[in-house]
């Protein structure tokens, strides 16, 4: 079924007797890309509940859902910010009119960082520790393999540093510690302070004759 434009909510109002959402597993993907889903977020958890559905909204970014449950993410404007400090991709909200400094971390060239008075050199996800928290709310693990080391600073060791500048109290090591003090604030992510062993054990091998 095709909605038109602006009726996606009312269309799924009148999916919940659908025959193909009788038997499961049943996943639901829903957004508009932009943040601007608040009736059709709505309807799917209706349709959710009626029918035992499991929701993944896609979100704008990577780890908007892990951000976003961190309470550090999802802001639709950021007017009246006088400093800001662009992590990653651009905010979608856009830059402020008046905004007097622009910093710029990042690990691609963007249009949008033509506007920053000062662009830091970044990491990918591919050369740092970490991790994020995936559509279906899994928190899954970065680990870069031990011969890659990135050419910039560690996210979480930039914003220590700018933090002990600013007389904030961030005074982390490690970036295992940060996880564990995440995952004591906020029990929804608590596997995030059980990361996996860096060395796993090897897989068993089945032993036996060969067959084509």
């Amino acid at each position: 079924m095709l909605a038109e434009p602006g009726k996606a909510a009312a269309a799924l109002r009148k999916l919940h007797d659908h025959d193909a959402l009788k038997t499961g597993p049943v996943g639901i993907l829903y957004g508009d890309g932009r943040g601007e889903e608040t009736e059709l977020a709505g309807a799917v958890a209706g349709l959710a509940e009626a029918t035992g559905a499991r929701v993944m909204p896609l979100y704008r970014a990577t780890n908007e859902r892990g951000a976003l449950a961190l309470g550090v993410g999802g802001w639709d404007s950021l007017e009246g910010v006088e400093a800001l400090l662009s992590w990653g991709p651009p905010p979608a909200a856009g830059l402020p009119d008046g905004v007097s400094f622009v910093g710029a971390w990042d690990y691609l060239p963007r249009p949008e960082h033509e506007r920053a008075d000062v662009v830091l050199a970044g990491t990918s996800f591919a050369e740092q520790e970490g991790s994020y928290t995936n559509l279906e709310g899994r928190v899954q693990f970065l680990r870069p393999p031990l011969a890659v080391e990135p050419p910039g600073r560690h996210g979480w060791e930039v914003l220590a540093e700018l933090a002990g500048q600013l007389g904030l109290p961030l005074a982390y090591s490690g970036v295992f510690e940060i996880q564990r003090a995440i995952a004591a604030a906020h029990p929804e992510l608590a596997a995030i302070g059980e990361p996996p062993a860096p060395d796993p054990p090897p897989q068993p091998v089945l032993l036996g004759a060969a067959r084509p």
